[in-house]
């Protein structure tokens, strides 16, 4: 993997935190490459050798975040839904201000969605086993219903439930979905 010189990086990381500040305010289609600029006190040369406009910068930014929440599956059993909360949580803190602005104030709703499909694939694999008895159907139902419940959960009650909370609660949730199968 080639490691980026650490200027570019800062100046990504900068015209990043610009273009977040004024998402907070307004919708991206509303931000324009001069205001992201002027925030980071940088050129508009500058911002165009690294993207080709505010939309592209906001894409690179939802592609950060959904690359480290694929980190973070990859590093937990799709069985385990106390492991994948504990996941998607410290793929929060990590990425607090991008996640507050792009999942939670719902500014960028498909980061959302893509977050979902990754873990698709896995978990219906890791389910076939123990779930002998669900069919194809069966087992979508269950995904659609379990991750989009699931994110839900984090999602909205990310400032309003303790991390142990959500984990107590999901785990009989997802228990009692599973035990229909079984």
């Amino acid at each position: 993997m080639k490691r980026t010189d650490a200027r570019v990086r800062y100046t990504q990381h900068i015209l990043k935190q610009s273009f977040l500040t004024l998402l907070k305010e307004k919708p991206v289609n509303k931000i324009t490459v001069k205001e992201v600029c002027e925030l980071a006190d940088l050129n508009r040369a500058t911002f165009y050798a690294h993207y080709s406009d505010c939309f592209a910068l906001m894409e690179s930014i939802e592609q950060e975040l959904i690359d480290e929440f694929e980190r973070f599956l990859k590093l937990v059993d799709s069985y385990d839904v106390s492991a994948l909360i504990e996941a998607i949580y410290e793929m929060v803190e990590r990425n607090e201000e991008a996640c507050q602005i792009l999942i939670f104030s719902g500014a960028s709703p498909s980061v959302l969605s893509q977050m979902i499909s990754l873990a698709h694939d896995e978990s219906i694999r890791a389910w076939r086993k123990p779930l002998r008895h669900a069919t194809d159907n069966d087992l979508e139902m269950l995904y659609t219903h379990l991750s989009n419940g699931l994110m839900n959960v984090v999602i909205g009650g990310y400032d309003k439930y303790s991390r142990e909370d959500v984990i107590r609660f999901v785990n009989r949730i997802v228990q009692s979905s599973l035990s229909i199968f079984q």
